[in-house]
């Protein structure tokens, strides 16, 4: 972690090519910063050659996904031992386990977005100097809002919709989505990717939602 190295991978392939490699974050996000390929599996005789066909149908993305998957799921496990530590709740862990037992999901984009201004109007007064601090439920209903308009189906886009439901300038959202990833109510997102996952603190959040209807 300390070289940036996030995750090493391997994957054999059905038709019998092994692909191997490390990734590591980078400013614009994960990236596979090595590769390894080769026909056949580990300790076998070379059997074949690379071609371009191979090297395209290499699916980069896909790769990418599952180490953000995999990443994810280590900050989850982490938060919850830590709550159940803090807390000696045996449910924190176990709500939180079910939260993440389909964490790639996304809800349609009916999912229900109040508008920036009934969210900001409805928020605690704190008297600060410099700019007035965002409140925790903006964070999140931008971060719900998002993760619905990069749901399944969804055409690209997703920034300028949810500026529309919210109310405000595509270029406020933008920045707002950007926080919400720097704060943890959205997952690590990738340069030129729409990509729209739970954070720890969203999870979390949801998990406490979950605990109050109990």
């Amino acid at each position: 972690m300390e070289g940036g190295t996030v995750a090493h991978f391997r994957h054999e392939s059905e038709d019998g090519w092994t692909v191997a490699g490390t990734v590591s974050r980078s400013p614009n996000g994960h990236v596979i910063s090595h590769l390894e390929i080769w026909p056949g599996r580990p300790g076998d005789a070379p059997g074949g050659s690379v071609t371009s066909k191979v090297l395209t149908s290499i699916r980069v993305g896909q790769i990418i996904d599952a180490v953000r998957y995999w990443e994810m799921q280590m900050k989850v496990q982490a938060m919850a031992s830590r709550m159940k530590h803090e807390s000696g709740d045996e449910r924190a862990e176990a709500l939180l386990a079910e939260v993440f037992s389909n964490p790639m999901h996304a809800p349609g984009s009916q999912v229900t977005i109040k508008t920036a201004d009934e969210i900001i109007g409805a928020a605690p007064k704190e008297p600060r100097p410099g700019r007035a601090p965002l409140p925790d439920e903006l964070m999140r209903q931008v971060a719900e809002g998002y993760i619905s308009e990069c749901g399944p189906g969804q055409p690209r886009g997703a920034v300028k919709r949810l500026a529309q439901r919210l109310g405000r300038p595509e270029a406020t959202v933008a920045r707002w989505v950007t926080r919400a990833r720097k704060e943890g109510w959205l997952g690590p997102g990738a340069s030129g990717r729409e990509i729209g996952e739970p954070g720890p603190r969203l999870l979390a959040a949801r998990a406490e939602g979950d605990a109050e209807d109990i």
